[in-house]
């Protein structure tokens, strides 16, 4: 699939830039997504241009964004998702290309289904862990640097739409690939959008427009998904439903090798 496709009808939104965008930044907030075809994304985006500004720096709308997920030795985090656990975390160093800029994030779901993230800069692509991330892993999580380690990396693009009337949050990411500590995986043919807006915005554009169309929310986490699709010693149950779904997008052909 062309990337220029996507980049034709972005380039019809309306833009907006990193400063407008501060008046949306949900750092505490209420996540939803849906997973499709990256074909069926190219039918919704014409309809979202009407109500969504998309986000531009330096004439892009399309960025790329490299992630490196930390985890414990034996997986805590990753089992904490997998056994539906409430207060869980993600540890994780993103790198933001085009604008040269890294952050380690940490995102804290509540038991309240609500997101808190926080984050601190870091240099560019440089994800070691020393004594100014130990603090901020220590102060902000329950686990000991000490004992987390490299678990997943993920590369995609991604396109983030914001609507400043009622204060939301698109983003799109498609593209994707996913390198385990000994396996890769690929999934060209997939796309995810995530809503993220404030707990108490009852209205969403985007949901009314998915709904119309038949596509239901789900839960799709890309360091979950990731994992498994990396790692063929870790449980799964929870997400064999999304497995399922993978396996219909890549309708052209099996491209991961787990059994269902």
């Amino acid at each position: 699939m062309s990337i220029n496709k996507i980049e034709n009808i972005v380039n019809q939104f309306d833009p907006i830039d990193l400063k407008q965008m501060d008046e949306v930044s949900l750092m505490r907030r209420v996540d939803q997504k849906f997973t499709l075809p990256i074909d069926e994304l190219l039918e919704i985006l014409p309809i979202l241009s009407k109500n969504y500004k998309c986000l531009e720096i330096n004439n892009n709308r399309i960025f790329s964004y490299n992630t490196e997920y930390f985890d414990t030795k034996d997986n805590k985090m990753f089992l904490a998702h997998q056994n539906e656990k409430q207060n869980r975390y993600k540890i994780r160093f993103r790198d933001y290309v085009e604008s040269k800029l890294s952050f380690l994030e940490i995102k804290f779901k509540t038991n309240k289904s609500e997101t808190i993230k926080k984050r601190i800069k870091v240099e560019f692509k440089d994800h070691s862990i020393n004594e100014l991330e130990n603090k901020f892993i220590s102060d902000h999580t329950i686990f000991n640097p000490k004992n987390i380690k490299s678990k997943l990396k993920n590369y995609f693009k991604r396109i983030t739409l914001v609507s400043l009337k009622n204060k939301e949050r698109v983003t799109i990411d498609f593209g994707l690939n996913f390198e385990g500590e000994n396996k890769k995986n690929d999934q060209p043919l997939l796309a995810i959008i995530e809503v993220k807006k404030d707990k108490n915005n009852l209205y969403s554009e985007i949901f009314s427009i998915m709904k119309q169309i038949g596509i239901r929310p789900n839960n799709f986490s890309k360091y979950a998904i990731g994992s498994v699709l990396t790692n063929s010693d870790l449980k799964y149950n929870r997400f064999k439903e999304r497995l399922i779904q993978l396996n219909k997008i890549n309708k052209h052909g099996n491209i991961w090798d787990r059994a269902i």
